[in-house]
């Protein structure tokens, strides 16, 4: 693992979402493998947000930490948290989201399998989504495993809908969210351009992620799609 402290760090920026952010802690609670830490970074909320973390960061059996920033945008914090992130892979879990409970443990499987020599050159690990009722969201990859970029998924095997998984923190720290551009930026223009630059998907026919559609979300189809 090198100079990273943890396999995972999964990370939330939220914003005013204490009345959901339970999902989320409760998913990592009943999480399989457990070395990671959760990094809630909370854009200004004006809401208990705070206290919560604070009474989970007493209770829970995983490391939970806790960065404020001035309202700013989802994207401003999603960055910070890349920067302040101790773990090897990044998991961006927006505050209404879970996990099953052996998501963590199959995308460091998954990672593993990757030989040491060539992970620097991947980007991400890339799975599916499921509905609560279990139902697969979007399209299956033509191949169990394939090892592509998210271009070359996209434009040439036009695989559609839903997809998630983590993130090379190392690749990730080099391609931020731009933050001199007001407003909404598309998470295809960083997805895209670690693709053009060269960077690997792992993608597989495996379910990391309970899907709740919400408006809360920084990225859905592009989280984890890289």
């Amino acid at each position: 693992m090198g100079a990273w402290q943890f396999p995972f760090t999964v990370l939330t920026p939220t914003y005013n979402r204490a009345h959901t952010l339970g999902r989320v802690y409760s998913s990592l609670c009943g999480q399989t493998f457990r070395g990671f830490e959760w990094l809630v970074v909370d854009d200004g909320s004006t809401d208990d947000t705070r206290g919560r973390v604070r009474a989970w960061q007493a209770e829970a059996n995983f490391p939970i930490r806790y960065v404020w920033q001035p309202n700013q945008h989802k994207k401003t914090a999603f960055n910070h948290g890349v920067r302040e992130a101790r773990g090897e892979l990044l998991v961006a879990l927006d505050s209404d989201d879970s996990l099953g409970a052996d998501a963590l443990r199959a995308m460091h499987s998954v990672w593993r399998g990757i030989p040491p020599g060539e992970r620097a050159r991947y980007a991400a690990v890339t799975g599916l989504c499921a509905r609560p009722d279990g139902r697969v969201v979007g399209d299956k990859f033509p191949r169990d495993v394939m090892d592509v970029s998210s271009l070359e998924m996209t434009f040439r095997h036009r695989v559609r809908g839903e997809k998630f998984g983590c993130l090379n923190t190392a690749v990730l720290r080099d391609y931020p969210f731009p933050e001199d551009i007001p407003g909404f930026v598309p998470e295809s223009l960083v997805w895209r351009a670690m693709a053009r630059a060269g960077y690997r998907t792992r993608f597989v026919n495996q379910v990391f992620r309970v899907y709740h559609d919400s408006a809360d979300s920084l990225s859905r189809q592009g989280r984890g799609g890289a």
